[in-house]
């Protein structure tokens, strides 16, 4: 599995949870976006993430290190600048969904943007 796929989908399954509530449009936002990527390849292990998101808790220290291990993966600041967009792009897109964002999931996005720097 691809692992900005892979950190994309625990990202989206951590920021939709972090206000307490795991809406049903922020799950049907990460569903479609793994049906999309259904075309390049297996998703059984994204579905199998996004099926079992309310008995598993991905934490802050989670996303971090994941984060971060993929940024190892390149050199240039610019990349790892970039990739850092995207997924905080996708991110807030995920929070947004339910058409409310609660304090709890921006300031979980802050924390995670913090932690990166």
């Amino acid at each position: 599995m691809d692992i900005v796929v892979k950190l994309m989908t625990k990202l989206g399954l951590y920021f939709a949870s972090t206000d307490g509530e795991y809406s049903q449009s922020e799950y049907f936002f990460i569903d479609n976006y793994i049906n999309r990527l259904a075309q390049y390849g297996p998703v059984d292990e994204l579905k199998y993430m996004l099926n079992t998101a309310l008995s598993t808790r991905y934490t802050h220290d989670d996303v971090v290190a994941d984060t971060r291990e993929l940024l190892d993966c390149f050199e240039s600041p610019a990349d790892k600048q970039a990739i850092v967009v995207a997924l905080a792009n996708f991110s807030q897109k995920v929070i947004t969904a339910d058409g409310v964002e609660h304090p709890n999931e921006t300031q979980a996005l802050m924390n995670w943007l913090q932690a990166l720097a």
